[in-house]
């Protein structure tokens, strides 16, 4: 996660000092690039956000995870965590999920990200109270957009009540995970959607090659 350094400054400033920060981290991407991605993940957030005062630290992460995936496109390096992108309808919730778990239980093998079609303003508070009661707060999570540059870098995508939305590239596989919308249930409800969604996950981990 990068940090901001948002206090009395403009989000435009915000911005554009987050960049030069990223530009850092990825030498061999051009710093245009870099700035360009950052706005527009700005503005891609911004489309759908109905509270915009804290956008820009939003869009700096968001832009973080798609520049590392710019920055790790081809052949995945032995040793290397496999990249998992996890796509549902709003990343509001089962997919919030499942990333959590991916990145927990993978124990440093998995690197997982979560997206949406059509992201939401905020995860699911039912979501986030049984995800903390397990011992997986969603702190930092919140819903974002899937992008052809975090999809293109994954090596398995996982889908949870979508199709995905894009062509797969050479060496991507992909996995349909058929679990209910947690939206609208009530806690004991979502609590079995989690429970179901840890073992899934329990289950894709023990299956990875040594």
């Amino acid at each position: 996660m990068i940090e901001s350094d948002q206090g009395g400054s403009s989000p435009d400033a915000v911005l554009r000092s987050g960049a030069k920060r990223l530009a850092a981290r990825h030498p061999d991407l051009d710093p245009q690039l870099v700035e360009r991605v950052v706005f527009e993940s700005h503005a891609t957030l911004a489309r759908g956000a109905r509270v915009r005062a804290h956008l820009p630290p939003l869009a700096l992460q968001f832009a973080a995870d798609r520049l590392q995936a710019l920055d790790r496109r081809g052949t995945r390096a032995e040793g290397a965590p496999l990249r998992v992108l996890v796509e549902s309808i709003r990343n509001d919730g089962i997919s919030q999920m499942a990333a959590a778990y991916l990145n927990v239980l993978g124990e440093g093998r998995i690197a997982a990200l979560s997206g949406a079609l059509n992201p939401a303003d905020q995860v699911l508070r039912t979501v986030g109270d049984v995800m903390a009661e397990d011992g997986v707060p969603l702190t930092d999570s919140f819903p974002k957009p899937v992008t052809d540059d975090l999809a293109r870098a994954a090596d398995v995508i996982i889908t949870m009540l979508i199709e995905h939305p894009f062509d797969l590239v050479d060496g991507q596989r992909i996995e349909v995970w058929d679990f209910d919308d947690p939206a609208g249930l009530s806690t004991d409800e979502v609590r079995r959607i989690r429970d179901r969604v840890r073992r899934q996950v329990t289950a894709f981990v023990e299956a990875l090659p040594d």
